[in-house]
């Protein structure tokens, strides 16, 4: 067994724990919305003086209900600038509130029970076309630039250092390594410390900077300084990049439904310094079907982008907390679920060939152009105050990771401390590139990870941002 080391800020939980926090802000979110809804109604009741009284209400359902909504409008001085909305369906309401309002004369007690807010949207559409930069070819400008930043810098300061051994020796550096043995440059110092690149002298013609075998983009091309004209050689098809005009985009996001649904119970004590709430949350629900997002450049249906999310799912369950409005609320217990089924990305050709992205897909296996997460599940069990138990799961052909353990809960201050115990994590690297990967890492920097057979197995404990992980 290896011994526990704490790594701060571990990234992937801190994004598990963020993931945690929005669980968390949307069972509060929502409700302080019923709480609201409520305190809204109570305001209204009639009031005589400071007497005693009591008083019963009911509503069987109220709320904004839309029908085919349509809206297009062309910006000024567009001729091609073209944006519509089409929304088939908008429901939003309460339905079986019941209210029961005792009246003291210190203080005011009422018990509601209520369904909603629920929010309905079917078919949402929303359609752009843009004259606009081709964002494609952008971005290969810019990761083009960002590739030869270090060279090119490197080839700038070997270009300076020539010039002062000329004027003290009157002829040009046969090699990169007479500046070196003569001081004229330090292969130390940044940036002719990255040994991506080696350097070359071919004077009075050339500075030639090549992509070594641990460059991360083996594939990058050669660069050359042309020294009598002192500027950098442009590839042709470098050049053409900057030559593409601009392009008529269409945009198109569509949701095919929303559901957000409540069903709770309150009780509030009102009095004139405090407003004290207890609140059930029997069953909460936001639901989406089929997020779909495209952007095509023209008629390059092949340089389509594509996102597409078929499910997104956010529910808590038997969620029992108090408090006041002047605080924060204290949560009793209470299950939370988010899950994400099959979300894919789909990255445009003219990006897959980029050589950062093609080494990328390569190692995670990928050959369609298309990112996929089959599962991304996080569960929360709250059982008291204090414990409680998660499980995470994320699924994708390249790469399985699940988590299984329990967290004990601090919730003190303006956001609630998790602090795991007896958490285990398991990784299976699915695809050979993606093992690849680890036995490098774990190569480069010494360790061996521990495993059960060819599932990577992980033990954790302590603030989920402060961990301390066993077998790392």
């Amino acid at each position: 067994m290896f011994p526990f080391s704490r790594r701060k800020h571990t990234n992937f939980l801190k994004y598990i724990d963020s993931i945690n926090s929005s669980v968390m802000d949307y069972m509060i979110s929502s409700i302080k919305s019923i709480l609201f809804s409520c305190l809204a109604l109570l305001v209204n009741l009639p009031v005589h003086g400071q007497s005693e009284g009591k008083m019963n209400g009911s509503l069987a359902e109220t709320g904004v209900y839309l029908k085919n909504l349509h809206a297009d409008w062309q910006p000024p001085g567009q001729e091609v600038d073209l944006h519509s909305v089409d929304i088939r369906e908008f429901r939003f309401g309460f339905s079986n509130v019941s209210i029961e309002h005792l009246k003291g004369i210190e203080n005011q007690v009422s018990k509601v029970k209520i369904s909603g807010p629920d929010l309905s949207l079917k078919q949402l559409t929303i359609h752009s076309k843009i004259n606009s930069a081709d964002w494609i070819t952008d971005e290969k400008i810019k990761r083009l630039k960002k590739r030869e930043s270090i060279p090119k810098h490197s080839i700038e300061t070997i270009a300076s250092a020539i010039d002062l051994y000329m004027v003290d020796h009157n002829v040009l550096p046969a090699s990169i390594n007479d500046l070196s043995v003569k001081q004229y440059i330090d292969m130390e110092d940044p940036p002719l410390n990255d040994y991506s690149w080696s350097y070359s002298l071919a004077l009075p013609d050339q500075i030639i900077a090549q992509p070594t075998q641990i460059n991360p983009v083996p594939k990058t091309k050669s660069i050359y300084f042309d020294w009598q004209s002192r500027s950098f050689q442009m590839d042709p098809v470098q050049d053409s990049l900057y030559q593409v005009p601009m392009v008529i985009w269409d945009y198109k996001f569509e949701i095919q439904e929303i559901s957000h649904l409540f069903s709770s119970a309150i009780d509030l004590e009102l009095s004139p310094d405090q407003t004290g709430f207890d609140i059930i949350l029997n069953r909460g629900q936001f639901k989406i079907s089929n997020i779909t997002f495209t952007a095509t450049p023209g008629a390059e249906l092949d340089n389509q982008s594509r996102i597409h999310l078929p499910e997104l799912n956010l529910e808590t369950n038997g969620v029992v907390l108090n408090g006041n409005l002047n605080s924060q609320p204290i949560i009793h217990k209470g299950r939370g679920n988010f899950r994400i089924r099959n979300f894919e990305i789909k990255i445009p050709n003219g990006l897959r060939e980029e050589p950062e992205i093609q080494s990328l897909l390569e190692t995670l296996g990928i050959w369609n152009n298309a990112l996929k997460i089959r599962l991304f599940e996080l569960d929360l069990n709250l059982i008291n105050e204090f414990t409680g138990d998660v499980g995470f799961k994320l699924h994708t052909p390249f790469l399985k990771v699940t988590i299984t353990g329990d967290f004990t809960l601090r919730q003190t201050g303006s956001r609630p401390d998790l602090i795991l115990h007896r958490t285990e994590v398991k990784i299976h690297p699915i695809a050979l590139g993606v093992r690849k990967w680890i036995r490098d890492w774990e190569k480069k920097n010494g360790k061996i990870l521990t495993r059960q057979g060819a599932t990577i197995v992980l033990r954790i404990e302590g603030s989920i941002n402060d961990p301390m992980i066993q077998g790392f």
